[in-house]
């Protein structure tokens, strides 16, 4: 263990085996910031626990760690829909119909207010079409913003962060990023 620039921090859980699988590759991160976000990140998407740092001394400007494992594989939900869970897709899936008042008597509003109830729903919902009742509740409260037509404002874009790729596990299950990373390991 190094005290100058860097300091090692082991891994959290070393996977039983066989003795050459703990001799991984390490790596070297900032102990602040978007790289040290991202790998903690990955650590919890593969279910690990977060390395501790030394408790003796004082915070390292980098941290030599072992190279984050990849993703646990994601759950699908199933493909079976509710009939109810369909037409409430149906019903939202139109740009702007959070705003509508037909929309929240067709069964938005009972929906959000058993969200807001914090009652457990018969059947799980896409966090999508969560937003879209959550937004149509709000609006229907009066706490979305108005323009000065009166009508609710679109939220801004999420910023782009530049080098930070937010859903690494989706880009390396399409075939075109596994080829070009292939072949940039080749060159």
């Amino acid at each position: 263990m190094s005290f100058g620039n860097s300091v090692e921090a082991g891994p959290s859980r070393i996977p039983l085996g066989d003795t050459s699988d703990t001799q991984q590759a390490m790596m070297e991160i900032p102990s602040t910031g978007l790289k040290f976000f991202e790998y903690r990140r990955r650590l919890f998407l593969a279910g690990l626990q977060l390395p501790t740092p030394p408790a003796n001394c004082e915070i390292p400007a980098t941290y030599l760690v072992p190279a984050p494992p990849d993703p646990l594989p994601a759950i699908n939900p199933s493909d079976v829909t509710s009939t109810a869970v369909q037409r409430l897709e149906d019903v939202l899936k139109v740009e702007g119909s959070e705003e509508l008042q037909e929309t929240w008597e067709n069964g938005v509003g009972r929906i959000a207010r058993s969200l807001h109830d914090g009652k457990r729903l018969a059947r799980g919902l896409r966090l999508g079409l969560v937003i879209k009742i959550l937004k149509a509740s709000w609006i229907q409260d009066g706490l979305w913003p108005k323009d000065e037509l009166g009508r609710p404002v679109k939220p801004p874009n999420s910023p782009i962060i530049e080098g930070v790729e937010l859903f690494p596990e989706d880009s390396m299950s399409r075939p075109e990023v596994v080829a070009e990373v292939k072949a940039a390991g080749k060159s």
